[in-house]
């Protein structure tokens, strides 16, 4: 990649003397359309592979799902786990049943009958996580993780997290509006409850190499503020703790210095990410990623809106108001995004209007899911 590295010093010069015509700098064929191999042999578990193709520089955005790549993992005693990828370049694979004791490689077809590979990788095991805890950091919560390993054999670490939050509707809605009428909910369908998911972005590693006791305290997580939704009621965090060996951990800890620590002309320069995936096929080919494979840990805390303290800095404010219409104005309404929370009537119980607000505050489908997670709490 001495190509892109040589040009990004004269990317830097032009941005700096603020040079008002675009540049746009030529990057060779081989740099283009490169495969990236996401994943991590999870023995026990369930494993997710995906595959995806390196945009042009003027797309760096976009992702191009690698679909219909045959995928196998292969074990040294003969164990055999394999899959193909679907339309978003993902694979998901049943490894619970492989062993720690047997060395694994991920083998890899494209669509048009390219090979690559990993050599057989050495499994490490994950040590049991301590705890999951959180310290009251400025206005939010600052969630950390404890872990050791007696053993001192892990010594390099990697995290990462599922969040899933509890939603409310802001307005309780009586009545939907179907067909040009007016009809009651179904009440034993949820719109109320909801809960929505995120998974971690960030690159999270520790490491103990340095010290004399394989163990690491208070290792920052992720940091939720007071005020946001996530904590308005009920927020789960489920922290997942991987063992890695010295190389996968160099590797992602390049990875993290190029897209988390560059942003200045006094910043470190990227890296030559060199992964451990090849292409058999043609030894010339790049290939982005690396793979690992071991045994996961995990635990889960919960945080809830009585873990906060008082204040308008903690609270979670929505703008949900309803207001009146007129029964004849309905038609015009409901065009819009709005729904209907409670119909008007005079003193003779007759309707004459409606009592209507935004779908956002009404259906928490809209923004996430009304099927409550096995393990939330009641």
């Amino acid at each position: 990649m001495k190509t892109l590295k040589h040009l990004i010093p004269v990317v830097c010069l032009l941005a700096f003397f603020a040079c008002k015509d675009a540049f746009t700098p030529e990057v060779e064929a081989k740099y283009k359309n490169l495969l990236v191999v996401e994943g991590f042999i999870n023995i026990g578990e369930e494993t997710t592979i995906r595959l995806s193709r390196t945009a042009d520089l003027q797309d760096w955005q976009s992702i191009i799902p690698e679909k219909n790549a045959e995928v196998r993992i292969e074990g040294d005693q003969g164990a055999l786990v394999q899959g193909t990828t679907d339309n978003n370049g993902r694979c998901v694979l049943q490894t619970q049943n492989l062993k720690l004791t047997e060395h694994y490689r991920l083998k890899l077809t494209d669509a048009k009958g390219k090979i690559y590979e990993t050599d057989y990788l050495e499994t490490k095991a994950a040590p049991e996580i301590d705890s999951v805890n959180y310290k009251l950091e400025g206005e939010g919560f600052r969630i950390y993780v404890n872990t050791h390993d007696q053993a001192n054999k892990t010594r390099y670490y990697k995290w990462d997290y599922d969040e899933t939050w509890e939603i409310r509707s802001d307005l309780k809605s009586y009545f939907e509006y179907k067909n040009g009428q007016v009809v009651n909910r179904d009440p034993n369908l949820n719109i109320t409850y909801c809960w929505r998911n995120e998974r971690s972005a960030r690159i999270l590693l520790g490491s103990t190499e340095r010290l004399s006791e394989d163990r690491l305290t208070e290792m920052p997580i992720n940091f939720v503020k007071g005020n946001a939704e996530k904590v308005a009621f009920t927020y789960s965090i489920l922290v997942k703790q991987y063992g890695l060996t010295q190389q996968a951990y160099q590797y992602l800890r390049n990875i993290k210095k190029n897209t988390e620590q560059i942003g200045g002309i006094f910043d470190s320069q990227p890296s030559e990410l060199k992964g451990n995936v090849y292409c058999v096929s043609d030894p010339q080919e790049q290939v982005l990623g690396w793979i690992s494979a071991g045994s996961m840990t995990k635990k889960r805390l919960f945080i809830t809106d009585k873990d906060k303290p008082i204040g308008r800095n903690w609270l979670y404010i929505r703008d949900c108001q309803a207001f009146n219409i007129t029964k004849d104005s309905l038609d015009y309404y409901m065009n819009g995004n709005n729904g209907i929370v409670d119909n008007i009537g005079d003193r003779w119980l007759n309707i004459i209007g409606y009592v209507i607000g935004d779908n956002n505050c009404i259906d928490c489908r809209l923004r996430g899911s009304n099927i409550k997670p096995d393990y939330w709490p009641n």
